[in-house]
């Protein structure tokens, strides 16, 4: 009988232990995505929050401006998740477009150094767009 209280007792020490480490592990599960979410809003708050107010509508851009020159002028302001011209159908300029920035802090950079700045002896104008404006506000 010995031998088999023996066995039994190894395999409650071995029941425990394992409870002990999966309960470690679900601890340091947790104690990661905690991490990670602090982080994201730290990051939030840090980079005056990733709100939709973060487009910036250009116009009076010379005809000739293309999508990639708008982005490459709009980089030196701050992170860019997209820049683009608007065109007709028949592919002329509408001399107008928007620029979306990752943080509005950039964007308040951008419209204040972009606004009434010349290309080809246009003035541009640059704006913060209004939430309460439609995405589709360009004339077509």
């Amino acid at each position: 009988m010995s031998q088999k209280e023996d066995i039994i007792e190894i395999n409650l020490e071995e029941k425990i232990q394992q409870q002990k480490r999966n309960k470690q592990n679900v601890r340091k599960g947790y104690q990661e995505k905690r991490q990670k979410l602090q982080a994201f809003f730290g990051d939030r708050q840090r980079n005056d929050n990733r709100n939709p107010g973060t487009f910036v509508d250009i116009t009076n851009l010379h005809y000739s401006v293309t999508n990639d020159e708008l982005k490459e002028l709009a980089q030196q302001f701050g992170k860019v998740k997209k820049a683009q011209v608007e065109w007709d159908k028949m592919g002329r300029s509408l001399e107008q477009g928007y620029i979306e920035f990752f943080y509005a802090s950039d964007a308040k950079k951008a419209i204040e150094s972009l606004n009434n700045t010349t290309i080809e002896s246009l003035p541009m104008k640059a704006q913060l767009r209004d939430s309460t404006t439609r995405r589709g506000m360009f004339k077509r």
